[in-house]
């Protein structure tokens, strides 16, 4: 009788201990659909981390970043801003939800600008957000020119506009110069020929 006792207690044991982590998988309440960033502001290049839930466990998600607006505006006045702004298409980045239907992803953007970020789980369709970062152009001076404090070097580079058009001009003329210096040259080697054989 001892025997079948403990027989059975091991068998239910076993039993119990098998099906529990497949209880636990299903066990964490949902998250109410939420997102958020651990920075608003960020210098270009500053990597801060994006959170989304309410997306199924184990569900892909896309996150989607929009530019919704580039660097500083125009503040008004006579002057025309010499910057078109122009809109870049929106980026996708992927991740998968945990088992309470939650991600966490480290995110840097290099273009300074206000950016719309959202994310949509690819099963359920839950779209959440949008969250808003700014990524600031660069901190300003605060410092006096009587010992204060030095620019901070935020490693950002300059961004490459394109050509200049003075540069492309004065590109032109010289071209021009040139082609027209070596035909004086072929000219006056030819004139030189046939005043020899003359």
């Amino acid at each position: 009788m001892k025997k079948t006792l403990a027989a059975l207690a091991l068998a239910g044991s076993l039993a119990l201990v098998g099906s529990a982590p497949a209880m636990a998988a299903g066990n964490y309440p949902p998250l109410p659909p939420a997102a958020g960033v651990n920075d608003g502001t960020v210098t270009p290049g500053q990597t801060f981390t994006f959170t989304a839930q309410g997306f199924l466990p184990g569900e892909t998600v896309t996150i989607t970043i929009t530019i919704t607006t580039t660097g500083a505006a125009n503040a008004g006045g006579t002057a025309v801003s010499a910057r078109i702004p122009v809109y870049q298409a929106p980026q996708t980045v992927t991740a998968t939800a945990d088992l309470q239907g939650k991600i966490s992803v480290p995110l840097a953007i290099n273009e300074p600008g206000t950016y719309s970020i959202t994310a949509t789980g690819n099963t359920s369709q839950r779209t959440v957000g949008p969250v808003f970062v700014t990524v600031a152009a660069a901190l300003a001076n605060t410092g006096s020119t009587t010992g204060g404090a030095p620019l901070a070097n935020t490693g950002a580079g300059l961004a490459n506009t394109g050509a200049d058009s003075g540069l492309v001009l004065w590109t032109l003329v010289g071209a021009g110069a040139l082609a027209a210096g070596a035909t004086s040259v072929v000219v006056v080697r030819r004139r030189a020929k046939s005043e020899v054989a003359a």
